[in-house]
């Protein structure tokens, strides 16, 4: 049988880095999961190339400081689940 652990499960909150672990993976799992969908959704109403566009995609620079600011929103989100008390969910 298998045991599937959350992030809230007691023995996980116990280790910060397994709690952040499975929570960072929970989240790309996500993020992962609509860019397939959105990809496969472009791709049917005749975006072809969609990959070779996006990896040749090169941002301005108002794109460039919104993605870098969301960057940064995202890690401090991830370094302030370490800091949030054991016994309490992130």
């Amino acid at each position: 049988m298998s045991v599937e652990l959350t992030p809230h499960d007691s023995a996980v909150r116990a280790d910060r880095a397994t709690q952040l672990a499975l929570t960072l993976a929970r989240e790309l799992w996500v993020v992962k999961d609509r860019l397939l969908v959105l990809e496969a959704v472009l791709a049917s109403e005749g975006f072809a190339e969609l990959s070779a566009r996006i990896d040749a995609f090169q941002p301005d620079a108002a794109t460039r400081a919104s993605i870098d600011a969301e960057r940064k929103r995202f890690i401090a989100e991830v370094t302030a689940a370490l800091d949030s008390p054991p016994d309490r969910p992130a």
